[in-house]
């Protein structure tokens, strides 16, 4: 792959064969990022955005390797392109959202109706977000201690519930690289949504604050390091205990 910006998709090289793929017709706020990792045997995808446009199309280089995708967790904002992808991960306890990704379950509605989530419209003939539904998108369950294995690098499943039930992080212990995904980012977590608890994740908070992570790559905004984790974390906490 190389980076590119067709004013539609985004792609970033972020070095050590990490990439960010960004649909930019989403708002920041609601624009979760598409995480690839490259390994020498195939690539892992990590969440697959809104899926309004097709990245084949977008970014045809993507798909020149066999692709794992992993659904960190099932909101419309990280899944709506899943379908793009056929070997498809996600936690056992959010496998029947794919099952049956209704948008009740993905959460896409009433969310659509009451935020100004998109900055343009990339649909030919318009975006209709009430009549808008996901296709059924059966994945293997992949829980807690679960490896990822690329070919040269290897990635372990974290359940780091909180913002959803089985909402996952992946981390890699050889480069210290932790992928996130919306358990900690930079602005407001979404701590208020169906399925979500604020004990649950302040003590996924807790676990990640112990990681030996040299840099985070989370679903929303910037890129940061461990330094600037255990800021956020510990300004979080401060928050809910005002």
């Amino acid at each position: 792959m190389q980076a590119q910006d067709d004013g539609t998709i985004r792609v970033e090289d972020h070095g050590d064969g990490v990439w960010r793929i960004e649909e930019l017709y989403a708002r920041p706020y609601c624009r979760g990022a598409i995480w690839v990792v490259d390994g020498g045997d195939r690539r892992l995808v990590l969440d697959a955005g809104w899926g309004l446009v097709p990245l084949r199309e977008h970014v045809p280089a993507l798909f020149d390797r066999p692709i794992v995708a992993v659904a960190s967790h099932t909101h419309f904002d990280h899944v709506g392109g899943l379908h793009q992808f056929a070997d498809r991960l996600v936690h056992p306890l959010e496998a029947a959202i794919l099952a049956d990704p209704t948008p009740d379950a993905v959460q896409s509605w009433p969310f659509l109706r009451d935020y100004d989530a998109l900055a343009f419209d990339p649909v030919p003939g318009g975006f209709d977000a009430e009549g808008w539904r996901l296709p059924p998108m059966p994945a293997r369950a992949v829980g807690e201690g679960g490896r990822i294995e690329l070919g040269g690098r290897s990635l372990t499943v974290l359940h780091t519930p909180g913002h959803s039930p089985g909402h996952l992080c992946l981390f890699e212990e050889a480069t210290g690289f932790l992928f996130a995904a919306d358990a900690i980012y930079e602005g407001e977590l979404f701590d208020d949504v169906p399925g979500a608890s604020v004990p649950d994740l302040l003590a996924t908070h807790a676990r990640l604050a112990e990681l030996p992570a040299t840099r985070v790559f989370p679903s929303h905004f910037g890129v940061f390091d461990r330094p600037r984790l255990v800021e956020l974390i510990a300004a979080y906490r401060r928050g809910k205990r005002a």
